[in-house]
């Protein structure tokens, strides 16, 4: 179902996204309903160097204190565009939601946020072709959609995705020089460069895993006991090699001295609401 029997999935993206196309991946887009029309309609095509993929901004009330722009995966049949192409095919969007407070807006790099995002395109390019089962372990697993019976397995991916994924992007964040934190808590905004780089490693490495053990919880309330003690054990697991044994102590300890530094050296702005 998922195989395709002509083109490898690299081929099939430069052969898909290109701006000639972008109208008829609008249509495909909106008859698998993902967006709603009126952001379909935002979306554009852009191209850096020779890497083409699909853009998308939007203005958002909310602020978090993590990156703002995002790759999200979408599944769509592209056959009408790419005949060689079987089954379903998975589809990168960089979406960027900029909030609309401007006194928020001026500590949001959006340039690095969407290189950020960049590099995790890159990645998949690299990586999809190598292991096709990625689009079919990505359809089944991912927290959004995955089942109670999948939860465990569920887990260890997008932990995976984690580890995998996420580390390489922040190693080239905090080498090209971007290695300030932001705390948004009530009005104010607090900011602080950390220079040590496993720090500015495990610190955020801790934030996507607490956000996304949050998202677990909200799609399984009743199995929360269930969920911290598979996120405690795939994070000790598959950041052993990196951090060392009991990983999640050394993760948590990073985050709490980043937190000690927030509040003793941080520069402290008043930003309103978000």
């Amino acid at each position: 179902m998922l195989i395709c029997s002509s083109y490898l999935w690299t081929d099939t993206y430069f052969r898909l996204v290109t701006e000639k196309n972008l109208e008829r991946i609008k249509k495909i887009i909106n008859e698998h309903a993902y967006y709603t029309p009126e952001l379909v309609k935002k979306i554009e095509y852009r191209s850096t160097g020779n890497l083409p993929y699909l853009f998308m901004h939007i203005e958002s009330e909310e602020y978090s204190n993590n990156q703002y722009a995002m790759l999200d995966g979408i599944f769509l049949h592209i056959n009408e565009i790419v005949p060689q192409w079987h089954g379903v095919f998975y589809l990168s969007i960089i979406i960027l939601r900029e909030p609309v407070n401007e006194k928020i807006k001026i500590f949001i790099d959006k340039d690095q946020d969407i290189n950020h995002e960049l590099y995790h395109l890159y990645q998949l390019i690299e990586y999809i072709d190598k292991k096709p089962d990625y689009i079919r372990r990505s359809m089944k697993y991912n927290v959004g959609s995955c089942s109670l019976d999948d939860l465990n397995e569920s887990i260890k991916f997008e932990v995976g995705k984690i580890f995998n994924m996420e580390i390489p992007a922040l190693k080239s964040d905090f080498d090209m020089g971007h290695n300030d934190i932001l705390f948004y808590d009530e009005g104010t905004i607090t900011k602080v460069a950390i220079n040590d780089r496993n720090e500015f490693l495990r610190y955020n490495i801790i934030s996507y895993t607490s956000s996304l053990n949050a998202k677990y919880f909200e799609r399984f309330p009743e199995n929360k006991e269930e969920i911290s003690t598979n996120f405690r054990k795939e994070i000790n697991r598959q950041g052993k090699d990196l951090f060392g044994d009991n990983c999640l102590v050394l993760l948590m300890l990073s985050f709490l001295n980043c937190l000690a530094k927030l509040n003793i050296q941080g520069e402290c702005y008043e930003v309103g609401k978000a």
